[in-house]
């Protein structure tokens, strides 16, 4: 079946975000690749981000990181701020967010870059997927909970999300987002 009416919001960075894009094409999900000036990445879609774009996904950053505790202020580089606040329009401009990664901190939070994401969509009321690769399973934010709880489905995509994760991406990573496509295709 064709997904086309979806659109996928994404980073365009080898991984996951990748996975996300070109498995898509193939159901007709169309990605938006956010990206900012002199920016290396894949997507066939780049949405160049201007300088204040950027600055309004750094203030997005700082308040994710009440909650992750990283210290964003005190990367050096403009670059690695840049890639942090481009995360911010994946999530902004999205209806929910479905990462693939690492729950960590009793599943709590996510770790690595994918991380900055999601706590920018729990602190702007998102509806959250992880799937996490070291249980193989797909688990929810439960706001209530304030945590990830394991799902026994695969979750159902909306028709304006934000597809992204980890560099890592392990086969069963791979096949998880394979299998989100094919399964809404199916009830589409």
């Amino acid at each position: 079946m064709n997904l086309s009416r979806y659109i996928c919001h994404s980073g365009g960075a080898d991984g996951a975000d990748m996975m996300w894009e070109t498995e898509g094409y193939k159901y007709g999900v169309k990605t938006i690749g956010y990206s900012f000036w002199n920016h290396t990445q894949k997507s066939k879609n780049q949405k160049i981000l201007t300088v204040d774009e950027l600055n309004e996904g750094f203030e997005n950053v700082k308040i994710a990181n009440k909650s992750l505790g990283r210290n964003p202020e005190s990367i050096q580089y403009q670059y690695v701020k840049n890639l942090l606040s481009r995360n911010w329009f994946q999530v902004k401009n999205s209806e929910s967010i479905y990462a693939v990664g690492k729950l960590k901190n009793h599943n709590k939070i996510v770790d690595g870059g994918t991380g900055w994401a999601v706590q920018m969509g729990i602190d702007n009321n998102k509806n959250i997927f992880v799937f996490d690769q070291p249980t193989d399973s797909w688990y929810k934010y439960i706001y209530e909970l304030s945590k990830f709880e394991k799902l026994y489905v695969i979750p159902k995509l909306t028709t304006n999300f934000a597809g992204i994760g980890t560099r890592e991406l392990t086969h069963r990573g791979k096949e998880a987002i394979k299998e989100i496509y094919k399964c809404n295709s199916e009830i589409e």
